[in-house]
């Protein structure tokens, strides 16, 4: 039998149980797992020479939570409320041992790590910037299921606790020292030596000597004003489901079951409070947005797979990126020369434009001292990542850069002739890179010296908030300067898709089907308020239209012209798009667009575009649902042709790419999840009205129509 558990006993009688899983890089909740525990604690309860028990990690990292394989096997929520329920008992176990009992955390201490933590008489942490607790089940459309919502309010208050519990974020060491959530912070080397001599020390007079008594009570009154009483209580749960409300737009249930789990259970027995979390935690696991989230997870961890890793090493060994030149200080260039910066990577930025360096600069210089302001970098280290953005009118020292990256306007014989003067220069290892956003790298790399290290890293604006990173490749690039691009990007902290060039690669293509779609429908005298809102409510952050106006109708027109010219059969681009552009409209950028704009601020729709574009605003003709089907579908479609041509390398790559760059709802999964909902043969369906009455653009992809007729779906091994 597989022993996840070294058990150590010092001669005071100590217990420490490490766990440390041999089948696993991390340590994570398994039944197995859960069940060599409660054994263990089993055998603590009944020794009597025992004087405490320390609970620690033989990894870097002390407990990352549950297996989520373990969770999604459950097939009803009642099977899922009694595995909860079956942990939630075994971390009893601790809370209920006659002897101390002390978590010694170092690294991540995440989801039911964290709850088994919070079962102990004590928590220390380690002061590595790499220690973070926090619970983050809300992002799978969860709620904590092993006590979190219960021990954790008890603990460090109501409204700290909702603070985790809704966001799922993590905190530092130190910050969770201040909320409450750990007793000590410590150096790595003294942390098993002061979890032993917590072991002899009492609760009460520990707190007692730790805190003035003053102090104590100044910082407790306002929590028991508050918390402590039923009035303070509703008005707390009053203000946090309008937060809800305003941040979920309803879309999201676990938020919700969260507030009935903390408020519901402070005010019963602890045990009562634990059956009504198992009873939610269930409910939540098998709800659609639960499912959703999960997929999103596991297409992540999907992407996350480097296969051109093997490549990259044989010819670079363990070198990593050192430094990385971007040509064109506009929005993005700046943006990708501040977030290299921030990684702690040279970035030359160049513009023959002082202008536009000076903008760039001021971006960068306000980018790290907003971090300062909320207290994530320190005044020092913030002027040395900025110290790393080294500006020029010309490419000067670019010669020694690992990676080019041009991020100029879309013309190109521009991009071509910013190539061929990099190229002049160049190491045989270095990289370019076009952060293009429809343009075909293959033209781009036309009358290139060497095509084999030309691809494309398209980035998604702005920059600095954007998780997405597409690269694009052409038949002739070498693996590894592909490595070298991946590696760039996992360094920038990016979610990365790779995919084959074509016009608009996968995402653009995408958004391009979509963006028309929605255009056609303002053509024909749909209000623009009423496709914005259609599709808001579907779950986009933003409306199509609005976001045309966001990009640039200028920037949008041409994208769309550019991947029309290569399917002129399907992308149906209406002449009203032509007309806006040509009276000067360019959106937000000049105050001009489908929306009026006051001080900068969206101030509502433009009547005067329904004359622009001669086609008089009315009462949408067609239900809302038709609306929002037209856009949708065609989404999905055509991300499955795209996958039909080998564009996207799987689904997963697909759902990631429209989720991170493109506003895909998450709790829809992406375009291939939300397909797999739907059913193929439902999607199908749905199609071929649409193809009968709008064109060919809504013919179901080959694969899609295959799908349909076995009864098969994209993710066979999902709900």
């Amino acid at each position: 039998m597989t022993e996840f558990f070294k058990v150590e006993t010092t001669e005071q009688h100590v217990v420490i149980l490490t766990l440390d899983r041999p089948d696993k890089e991390v340590n994570v909740l398994s039944e197995p797992v859960v069940r060599e525990l409660a054994e263990r604690l089993t055998s603590v309860a009944q020794d009597d020479k025992v004087t405490g028990l320390v609970l620690t990690s033989g990894k870097k990292d002390f407990l990352l939570g549950a297996d989520i394989e373990d969770i999604t096997r459950f097939k009803t929520p009642e099977e899922t409320q009694q595995g909860a329920s079956d942990l939630q008992k075994v971390f009893s176990l601790i809370s209920s041992l006659k002897v101390p009992t002390v978590a010694a955390i170092s690294g991540q201490c995440l989801g039911g790590g964290l709850e088994m933590a919070l079962s102990c008489t004590w928590r220390i942490a380690t002061d590595d910037p790499q220690t973070k607790l926090g619970l983050p089940e809300i992002q799978l459309g969860l709620i904590p299921g092993a006590g979190g919502t219960q021990r954790l309010p008890r603990l460090i208050g109501i409204q700290a606790a909702l603070d985790l519990i809704l966001t799922g974020k993590t905190v530092p060491s130190r910050k969770a020292k201040k909320l409450g959530l750990v007793d000590r912070v410590v150096p790595k080397h003294l942390l098993k030596e002061v979890a032993i001599q917590l072991v002899g020390t009492k609760r009460s007079s520990e707190r007692k000597a730790s805190k003035p008594l003053a102090k104590a009570l100044a910082e407790d009154l306002p929590r028991w004003a508050t918390e402590h009483n039923a009035l303070g209580r509703r008005l707390i749960a009053r203000k946090a489901r309008e937060m809800v409300d305003k941040n979920t737009k309803g879309h999201y249930p676990a938020p919700y079951k969260a507030l009935d789990a903390v408020f519901d259970g402070f005010d019963l027995r602890l045990d009562k409070g634990l059956e009504l979390e198992a009873k939610l935690f269930g409910q939540l696991a098998h709800t659609r947005e639960s499912n959703a989230l999960v997929h999103l997870f596991h297409a992540i961890t999907h992407s996350k797979k480097n296969p051109y890793r093997d490549a990259g090493r044989e010819r670079f060994g363990d070198q990593g990126i050192n430094a990385v030149g971007v040509i064109g200080a506009g929005f993005m260039g700046a943006g990708i020369a501040t977030v290299v910066a921030d990684k702690g990577i040279k970035a030359y930025l160049s513009d023959p434009s002082k202008e536009s360096i000076g903008r760039a600069l001021s971006s960068a210089r306000s980018y790290f001292d907003k971090k300062v302001r909320k207290k994530r970098l320190k005044p020092f280290e913030a002027g040395a990542k900025f110290s790393r953005i080294f500006p020029g009118l010309s490419p000067t020292g670019f010669s020694h850069c690992d990676i080019v990256v041009e991020a100029v306007y879309e013309d190109l014989q521009l991009k071509r002739k910013i190539l061929a003067d990099i190229e002049k220069s160049a190491s045989e290892n270095q990289v370019f890179a076009s952060n293009t956003s429809a343009l075909p790298i293959a033209q781009i790399a036309e009358n290139a010296a060497h095509p084999e290290r030309v691809l494309g890293m398209h980035f998604f604006s702005p920059v600095e908030k954007m998780p997405l990173l597409e690269i694009i490749v052409t038949p002739k690039t070498a693996a590894w300067a592909t490595a070298r691009a991946v590696e760039l990007g996992k360094a920038m902290g990016k979610q990365i898709i790779v995919v084959k060039d074509s016009p608009g690669f996968y995402t653009t293509r995408a958004l391009a089907f979509f963006l028309a779609e929605a255009a056609l429908l303002l053509s024909e005298g749909h209000r623009i308020e009423v496709i914005d809102r259609a599709l808001n409510e579907f779950g986009f952050p933003v409306g199509p239209i609005t976001l045309i106006d966001e990009v640039g109708i200028d920037v949008g027109a041409h994208v769309l012209e550019t991947i029309g010219l290569a399917f002129p059969d399907r992308l149906k681009i209406p002449d009203a798009l032509s007309e806006v552009k040509a009276s000067g409209r360019l959106g937000r950028k000049n105050a001009k667009g489908f929306y009026r704009y006051e001080n900068g601020k969206k101030a509502g729709p433009d009547s005067s575009i329904y004359e622009l574009v001669k086609a008089p605003a009315i009462d949408s003709a067609i239900p809302v649902q038709e609306i929002v089907d037209r856009c949708v579908l065609l989404f999905v479609n055509e991300s499955i042709r795209c996958l039909e041509e080998g564009i996207i390398a799987s689904p997963y790559d697909g759902d990631v790419g429209a989720v991170f760059g493109l506003g895909f709802p998450p709790f829809w999964g992406g375009p291939f999840k939300y397909a797999d909902m739907l059913g193929a043969k439902a999607v199908v369906d749905q199609l071929l009205p649409l193809a009968d009455k709008y064109g060919a653009r809504f013919a179901p992809a080959a694969i899609l129509t295959s799908h349909a007729v076995k009864g098969t779906k994209f993710f066979p091994n999902e709900r």
